[in-house]
């Protein structure tokens, strides 16, 4: 079933986490999660090393603020957690990390293919050429971190992972982030209180 708002699809994540923490072995992992066995096996193991035993409550504090706000789009999972897990880890392929994390096949393609680590040209255009026809909220939103195949990308819309968004939205979004940022503080450089790229659409 498709998310209808960020917190169903940052449920998504925190289901796939709460099952791993009950596997009862590694092949177990492997064998109910194909597309990306390896990460699964390894979030497995640390779950029953009691590696992660701080990651699920963390979790249910960041969902519990995204469940308040509704966003309609999901922020970045909390920084902490994707390096406990291994998300930022080069162990694993750029297709298994994507999708634990429910990115579509075709912006998984992009970003390894293209080596496309932020939004970039072919974006600015299209947000450009939104901005030169109008009829579209003023805001483009992406979880911080996800790079999407296009501004476009239906499934991407789909799955909550990006949004065009109006200013009470991004409001909110900017609310949650500074919520987030309070009650799950960390170390990583790049995440410091910001979970959501959020671009100005410019009419012309």
């Amino acid at each position: 079933m498709l998310p209808s708002n960020g917190f169903d699809s940052l449920s998504r994540i925190s289901g796939i986490l709460n099952a791993l923490s009950s596997c009862s072995s590694a092949a177990d992992a492997r064998a109910t999660y194909p597309e990306f066995p390896n990460l699964a096996e390894h979030i497995a193991q640390l779950f029953m090393d009691d590696r992660l035993f701080d990651v699920l409550p963390r979790l249910q504090v960041q969902q519990d603020l995204v469940k308040r706000w509704q966003p309609p789009v999901r922020p970045a999972l909390d920084p902490y957690i994707s390096t406990q897990i291994g998300v930022f880890s080069k162990n694993f392929e750029d297709s298994e990390t994507g999708h634990f994390l429910d990115y579509p096949d075709c912006c998984i393609r992009s970003f390894s293919e293209r080596i496309r680590y932020a939004l970039d040209e072919q974006h600015e255009h299209e947000l450009a050429e939104l901005g030169s026809r109008g009829g579209t909220k003023p805001y483009f939103v992406t979880i911080s971190g996800f790079v999407p195949c296009s501004v476009l990308c239906e499934e991407s819309h789909r799955r909550r992972l990006i949004a065009f968004a109006d200013d009470a939205q991004v409001r909110a979004m900017r609310s949650l982030e500074a919520e987030i940022a309070r009650s799950l503080p960390h170390f990583h450089s790049e995440y410091q209180g910001r979970y959501y790229e959020i671009r100005l659409i410019l009419s012309r």
